[in-house]
This record gives C-alpha cells, structure tokens and sequence, in this order.
C-alpha cells in the first residue's frame, strides 16, 4: 500500500499546481467561490496533517477568505510536508491508528493510510468543482486525472 499512496500524494501536488496554474492564468483570481472553497481544501489538507502529527485540533477560526497568492502558497507548503511525510511511510506508520476529532460521536479512529486516502479524495473533489467553476466563468479547465499523470510519466508539480 505504501507505492499507491506516495504516488496519489505525488501525483495530487502536480494536479493541485496545476489548478493553480490555470486559476492564475484564467485572470478570475478574485473569484470569491473559488477562493473559499480553496481555502476550504487547503485547511482540511493542513488540518489532516494535524491529525497526522497528533497535534491538538481546534475549530478553525473566522477568518476573511485568503487571496489567491495566501491559498496558492500554503497549498504548495503543506504539498512539502505531506511530500516529506511520504519518504517516511512504512506499512507500519501506515497502520497506525489516530482520531479525527470532529467526528467525536462515536470517535473517529482511522489507520494513518486512510486518513491520507481522504486528504487524496477530498482535495479531488473539490478540485473537480475548481476546475468546473474555472470552466463556467469561461477559463481553460485543465484535464489532471491520475490517469493523465501517469500518461505524462508522473511529473513533478510546478508551482
């Protein structure tokens, strides 16, 4: 399991560049829809990586939604540590188990490669409606299938 999971971390760091690299190039960088949910991405992608950490997790606070440069740069920053964290896995550290905690009832106790399966999943989904909104306000949505990835022999991300 340790192969699959360092290449959907690898390959979710080149198709979240790569969406920053279309939101940039689209001039709709100001979009308030796609600078919240980003944001939303970027904060569950940071707040995983807590619970990764076991460090303590508290409800974000209110805060103005960042600009694109704030989302673009803290995106490629915890791209870097989950990169990182990556050289690291071993079936071991994978099947350690740790709390997601809001979901507290009953708890919610997940392996370490489920938790990085959900950061994976839940970033692609909400790429996905990025990419949609990029594409109804008339931008070029790039194409970042896994698939694509793979066809592209795996690239590196280019932030």
């Amino acid at each position: 399991m340790v192969g699959p999971l360092k290449d959907l971390l690898s390959h979710q760091a080149w198709a979240d560049a790569t969406f920053f690299f279309a939101w940039g190039a689209a001039g709709v960088t100001e979009d308030e829809d796609l600078r919240r949910r980003t944001d939303h991405l970027v904060l569950t992608q940071e707040y995983l990586l807590k619970v990764l950490k076991g460090d303590v997790v508290v409800a974000p606070p209110e805060h103005p939604v960042p600009g694109f440069l704030d989302l673009k740069r803290r995106c490629e920053s915890i791209h870097q540590v989950f990169r990182a964290l990556g050289r690291g896995l071993d079936d071991a550290s994978l099947s350690r188990t740790v709390r997601v905690p809001w979901f507290p009832d009953p708890p919610c106790v997940i392996s370490v490669s489920d938790v990085l399966l959900q950061v994976c999943l839940h970033t692609q989904h909400h790429r996905g409606q990025c990419m949609a909104r990029l594409k109804a306000l008339g931008a070029s949505a790039k194409d970042v299938d896994y698939i694509i990835w793979l066809w592209k022999q795996k690239p590196e991300p280019r932030w």
